[in-house]
């Protein structure tokens, strides 16, 4: 009973953690959005800014999560959140474009460091549920990305770039209370319940060789298509609905609020449908989902385009904690290594093939862009059926 305890204090104060330290990649965007006319940066400069922060934040998790597995380094959660509110707070002060892009890469590392080891305490405080556990840290990724613009607004509003500092103070006293309790769990005696989470991350530990296999590399890949498709849906949504069927913009947010929060819910019921029914089936299941979803929103309108945008999030996202634990399951000997993989570094190229649909886009017209998305799913389908059974 102590230990179902501890663990949920441990899981619900990893998934806040992972909800303020994600807050800042989704203020990013409303940064931009402030700082573009200050510099007069051109959409290239742009898109660099937004690439240095993909690169440092995601691409390279894999790196601190080997180190995880190496070494006892509980310290990267604390300092992985402050480090994230302290860069993404100082770009509000930049003084220049190279000093932005400084700033930029120092957050995107405290966004990096976090994941793979708050991840690995996760899911050693998930017990036997390990995908409902994990759903339970993931979802609050999703929560903070979605609020960070909100937050970002409500803060630029009351002090102009200023306000910016906020975000060291909410990011500080979240890493606080991250390393306080860590800390008391690291320095708990061996016959409290808590020091059965330390003993397995210490036990994952002491792996020193990192074997990548085909399975591991089935599932980046597909990992990659999904964030494809969920990035390809942010980003090109809105577009499609304003500069294409001239819908208000309002209108187009709305949309993608709608795909975020139905994903949300869907990170909350696909980790204990994974417990019950397995892994594979449910990552099956969401891709025969995807398939006709997609396609019926290429030759839909009207109410039926809010409930399909609202079931696309929702069967997308929903494997988010699933193919996590799945890689767990793959390489238990490495989970900070491969929790970098499948967060950071998978999600990342999904954003670099949504560049690609951008290319599609410019090409071939808007429209094409989620034509070519039905095709991904597919794609996806037939490599999870090639994925040992989990």
């Amino acid at each position: 009973m102590e230990k179902n305890k501890t663990n949920k204090k441990v899981l619900s104060l990893l998934g806040t953690g992972h909800a303020v330290t994600d807050i800042n990649q989704g203020v990013l965007p409303m940064m931009l959005a402030f700082l573009q006319p200050v510099f007069a940066l051109t959409q290239l400069q742009v898109g660099l800014v937004t690439f240095v922060f993909n690169l440092s934040s995601s691409v390279i998790q894999p790196v601190f999560g080997g180190l995880g597995d190496r070494f006892r380094t509980a310290w990267q959660v604390p300092l992985g959140c402050l480090v994230a509110g302290l860069g993404m707070a100082l770009t509000g002060f930049s003084s220049s474009y190279p000093v932005l892009l400084f700033f930029v890469l120092i957050s995107g590392l405290g966004v990096a460091a976090y994941h793979p080891e708050a991840t690995k305490f996760a899911r050693f405080a998930s017990g036997k549920r390990k995908a409902s556990g994990m759903s339970i840290f993931s979802i609050g990724g999703n929560i903070g990305f979605a609020v960070g613009p909100v937050l970002a607004s409500f803060f630029f509003g009351l002090a102009g770039m200023g306000g910016s500092i906020s975000l060291l103070l909410l990011n500080g006293t979240m890493a606080f209370f991250l390393w306080f309790y860590l800390s008391s769990i690291i320095n708990t005696k061996p016959a409290a319940a808590a020091s059965n989470i330390m003993q397995e991350t210490k036990d994952a530990g002491q792996c020193s060789r990192v074997l990548i296999t085909p399975p591991v590399i089935l599932l980046v890949l597909i990992v990659i298509i999904r964030s494809c498709i969920h990035f390809g849906m942010v980003t090109y949504l809105p577009q499609y609905y304003v500069n294409y069927l001239h819908h208000s913009e309002a209108y187009a947010a709305t949309l993608t609020s709608i795909f975020l929060f139905a994903g949300a819910a869907g990170t909350l019921v696909g980790g204990p449908a994974a417990d019950r029914l397995g892994l594979k089936n449910v990552m099956i299941g969401s891709m025969v989902l995807l398939i006709p979803l997609l396609y019926l929103f290429t030759i839909t309108s009207g109410f039926w385009i809010t409930i399909l945008v609202a079931l696309i999030g929702f069967a997308v996202i929903s494997t988010l904690a699933v193919t996590l634990v799945f890689g767990h399951e793959l390489m238990p000997e490495n989970i900070g290594f491969i929790s970098g993989l499948m967060m950071g570094f998978g999600v990342g190229m999904g954003g670099v093939g949504t560049a690609i649909l951008g290319w599609v886009a410019d090409t071939w017209g808007l429209p094409m862009v989620f034509y070519a998305m039905t095709i991904l799913p597919v794609i996806a389908l037939i490599l999870t059926i090639f994925l040992p059974k989990k």
